[in-house]
């Protein structure tokens, strides 16, 4: 299955992707069920990143607040296997 996660916003409100492949075994014991209970979303935060990440097609949009614990992990894992890049991140990256 493909793992796209899409960052946006900040300041500059650039976009940055992240896609890798994963097995259908590690979606479906890791990542589907963590996609089927999204944080709650605070309020409008402007001028930070929103995620939107999707595992096949599963998808769900968080705020950057909420990219913690395994949310963090999940999206390392995509940046960790990147296998495509739409778009220059800020520099250090």
């Amino acid at each position: 299955m493909r793992l796209v996660v899409v960052r946006s916003g900040g300041f500059s409100g650039m976009q940055r992707t992240w896609s890798t492949q994963v097995s259908s075994e590690e979606a479906h014991e890791r990542w589907l069920p963590l996609l089927s209970d999204p944080p709650e979303a605070p309020d409008n935060e402007p001028d930070r990143f929103t995620y939107e990440i999707s595992v096949g097609p599963a998808a769900v949009t968080i705020p950057e607040r909420q990219v913690k614990g395994r949310w963090r992990e999940l999206v390392e894992r995509a940046r960790s296997g990147a296998d495509s890049d739409a778009g220059p991140g800020p520099a250090g990256e």
